[in-house]
């Protein structure tokens, strides 16, 4: 073939690739349409400063090129409402020392036989029937509310218990839940994500496993601890962020407003993506852009609650909620599914099912995470000075 046979062929190929992604695109916009989404919501027109590393002084990025940062599965936060570090608006209160062992053995064990793969399912298939939690969209929203009154309504008649919303600037907002601690205002805190994505923005995103496996562990972890009538030493807290997907927004926001308010968090611990292992039947520990103290404290939770064995691993620049929260100056730890390399190849996709997920694989992780709020919210020890 000749040169310019060669290069006919390519732009004819090009030509057709183009078309057949045009298409699909075109195809999901009316999908989105046909179930009621406002498209202008995705603001794919709309400039964000975004950072890719630690040393990126960030690059204002139209919703489509943050788009392409997430098929080409690159890190990324999105500092244009929250400045980059957070750290930088104060240094965070000195959090009291770990222990050396679990102490709570008795308890928890007791709470995380209560615990249920039932509870993950139903919930799990309800959060998943929204076309999509994208963040700017209406079912995203909706989402929020169920979780929000799916807390209330497990929460029963404790009036000690708060649940409340933390409103943002887009339509989704985070949510948070509250057991005040009877001795101390220090805060443990579990988190997730609430939000979901389908690749290039737009499309059916049921998000089974990210974050539908963090949002229904502790949704499951909140009900036993709600029912069975736990009063922390600590304050205990379970949040469910907004926007995750987009960098980070919904938990830099919170994470920015607990530094100003100078509040002193024990530890965060991050559940996103617990629903899926491949090759390695393990607990991923990410030891990149976490608390090495704490996640040698979560080594032993695992330990001691699950019949896993923990493995390191690194999940690079960004790359869920905990880094916010290390961004702040607070500990934070973030077990994961798997090694990184044998994470969940469906997720952003309409595959992220159901189908494709291991309900009693995501049970050892709600167990080393009630763990994680026992231990650290009821256990009395010295406060450091």
């Amino acid at each position: 073939m000749t040169m310019r046979g060669l290069c006919a062929v390519l732009l004819v190929t090009a030509f057709f690739v183009a078309f057949a992604q045009a298409d699909a695109f075109t195809d999901r916009i009316n999908k989105m349409k046909a179930a009621g989404e406002n498209i202008s919501a995705f603001n794919f027109g709309k400039q964000r400063l975004i950072k890719t590393s630690e040393e990126d002084p960030g690059q204002w990025m139209l919703g489509l090129e943050i788009s392409k940062l997430q098929e080409e599965k690159t890190g990324f936060i999105d500092v244009t409402d929250v400045p980059f570090p957070i750290s930088a608006l104060g240094d965070a209160p000195v959090p009291p020392p770990l222990p050396d062992q679990p102490q709570q053995k008795q308890l928890v064990q007791s709470l995380n036989s209560k615990l249920s793969t039932t509870s993950f399912r139903v919930n799990v298939e309800h959060l998943s029937s929204y076309y999509t939690r994208y963040y700017t969209t209406q079912t995203g929203a909706q989402a929020a509310e169920w979780i929000y009154n799916t807390l209330n309504t497990y929460k029963g008649d404790r009036t000690d218990i708060e649940v409340q919303f933390f409103n943002n600037s887009w339509v989704q907002s985070s949510v948070i839940a509250r057991f005040p601690g009877t001795v101390s205002t220090d805060v443990v805190i579990l988190g997730c994500h609430l939000d979901s994505v389908h690749l290039g923005g737009i499309g059916r995103a049921p998000g089974v496993d990210d974050d539908g496996s963090g949002v229904v562990t502790n949704l499951d972890i909140f009900r036993v601890l709600a029912s069975n009538n736990f009063k922390p030493n600590r304050t205990l807290e379970i949040h469910f962020y907004s926007a995750e997907e987009v960098g980070l927004l919904g938990s830099r926001e919170i994470a920015q407003s607990y530094l100003t308010q100078g509040k002193n968090v024990v530890g965060m611990l991050q559940l996103d993506m617990t629903f899926f292992h491949n090759n390695t039947n393990i607990i991923g520990l990410v030891t990149d852009h976490v608390s090495s103290d704490l996640t040698a404290f979560v080594r032993l939770l695992v330990d001691a609650y699950s019949i896993l064995d923990w493995q390191n691993t690194l999940c690079g620049y960004s790359c869920s909620d905990h880094a916010s929260w290390t961004e702040a100056g607070y500990r934070s730890v973030f077990p994961f599914e798997s090694i990184f390399e044998d994470r969940n190849p469906f997720i952003h996709s309409t595959k992220d099912t159901l189908a494709n997920a291991d309900l009693d694989h995501g049970l050892e992780f709600a167990k080393v995470a009630l763990g994680f709020a026992v231990e650290l919210s009821a256990t009395v020890y010295t406060t450091a000075q």
